[in-house]
C-alpha cells in the first residue's frame, strides 16, 4: 500500500505534475524499463518484446498524472488570497483543508473557502505568506477500511498505480509494451496530444476513474468499467462484445457505461491520426473530484489482472485486434 499512498499524497495539479512523474520514472527504471520524457507533456516506459520481433504488436497504456486543483489569482490586503479552479474540483463544505505548493517547493497547510460572488471563486487562508501563482490541492490522508479505499485524487492516481504494478509484474512478453502518463488531462489535455504524435501503437488503453451509477448498474466492487460512449470515445457493438468475451475467458469482471458528458484524453489519439483502437478502461468511484473519493480494492486488483492479460496474451490480443482494428 505504501506506493499507492505515496502517489495519493503527491501535490500534482495540472501542469505541475513533477511529484507523480518522479515516482513513476523511478519505479519504471527500477523494474528495468526504458524511460523517456516528452518535454513536460508526457513520460513513457518501454519494454521491448522477447526477441525484439519487428512484427510485434505495440500495446500502449496511458494514465494521467494530474488531478483537479486551484491556483492563486490575487492577494488581498489582509493576507488572504483569491483562487480559481483548474480542472473542476468541487466540495460541498463551506471550507476544506488544502496544501499550498509554492514555486520553491515549500508546502503550506491552508484552508480554502467557497466564494459567494462567483461559482469558481475561492478564498485561501494560511498562517504563512501566500503568493500569486501558488498551486493548491486537497490535503490527502488516504485510508483503507475493509475493501474500500478513501482519499482525494483516486482519479487518476489509481491509473498511475496500475502503471507501476504492471511494470513490476511483466518480466517477458511477445508484445511491445508502452506505459505512458500525461500531464494536463484535467485542464487542456495537451499531454495526450503530444504523446499521440510520438507513438504508433496497435492498441491504446486509456485508464481513468468513472462514476458509480446505479441506473446503469455500474457499481463499486463489480470490476473495471469499459466506456462505450462519452464525449471522447464511441465504440461499436462488435468491439464491445469482443472485449467482453475475452474478459469472460480470462474470468475478469467487466462493466460497461454509456453517457454523453465528460470524457478522457482518449480523443487525442484519433485526433492525431492514430488508427489504433482506443479502449477507455476505468475504475468506478464515488466523490469524483472531491476531497473524499472512494473505490474498491478488488476493482483495482481486477484492473491489474486485466492489464496483465492484455500485455502478455499474444494470441488473445491478435484475436481481439482482428475483431476490432478495422472494417
Amino acid at each position: 500500500m505504501k506506493l499507492l499512498f505515496d502517489l495519493l499524497k503527491c501535490h500534482s495539479t495540472p501542469g505541475d505534475e513533477d511529484e507523480v512523474a518522479e515516482i513513476l520514472l523511478k519505479t519504471w527504471k527500477a523494474a528495468g524499463w526504458t524511460t523517456q520524457s516528452l518535454g513536460r507533456y508526457a513520460i513513457t516506459a518501454v519494454r521491448e518484446p522477447d526477441g525484439k520481433s519487428a512484427d510485434a504488436k505495440t500495446i500502449l497504456i496511458c494514465a494521467h498524472m494530474d488531478s483537479p486543483g486551484f491556483i492563486v489569482k490575487s492577494i488581498n490586503d489582509d493576507g488572504t488570497a483569491n483562487a480559481v479552479n483548474i480542472g473542476y474540483p468541487h466540495f460541498e463544505e463551506e471550507n476544506v483543508s488544502v496544501v499550498v505548493k509554492q514555486a520553491d517547493g515549500l508546502k503550506i497547510n491552508a484552508t480554502l473557502s467557497r466564494g459567494t460572488e462567483q461559482q469558481d471563486a475561492y478564498t485561501l487562508s494560511a498562517a504563512s505568506p501566500l503568493m500569486r501563482g501558488d498551486r493548491v490541492c486537497y490535503a490527502a490522508e488516504p485510508s483503507v477500511h475493509d475493501d474500500i479505499i478513501e482519499s482525494p485524487f483516486l482519479d487518476n492516481r489509481l491509473g498511475c498505480f496500475a502503471l507501476c504494478e504492471i511494470a513490476d509484474s511483466i518480466k517477458s512478453s511477445a508484445l511491445r509494451i508502452m506505459l505512458t502518463a500525461t500531464s494536463g488531462e484535467e485542464f487542456t489535455g495537451f499531454g495526450a496530444s503530444v504523446l499521440a504524435a510520438h507513438c504508433k501503437p496497435d492498441l491504446v488503453i486509456c485508464l481513468d476513474a468513472t462514476y458509480e451509477e446505479e441506473q446503469q448498474n455500474v457499481l463499486i466492487g463489480h470490476g473495471p468499467v469499459l466506456t462505450v460512449t462519452d464525449k471522447s470515445v464511441l465504440l461499436g457493438q462488435k468491439t464491445v462484445e469482443s472485449i467482453k468475451r475475452h474478459c469472460a475467458e480470462w474470468n475478469i469482471p467487466l462493466q460497461t457505461e454509456i453517457y454523453n458528458f465528460s470524457g478522457t484524453d482518449a480523443r487525442a489519439f484519433p485526433s492525431q491520426g492514430i488508427m489504433a483502437p482506443v479502449l477507455p478502461i476505468l475504475i468506478p468511484t464515488t466523490g469524483n473530484h472531491t476531497p473524499l473519493e472512494t473505490a474498491a480494492m478488488t476493482d483495482i486488483e481486477s484492473l491489474n489482472k486485466l492489464l496483465f492479460r492484455l500485455c502478455t496474451d499474444e494470441t488473445s490480443i491478435t484475436s481481439l485486434l482482428g475483431d476490432i482494428a478495422s472494417f
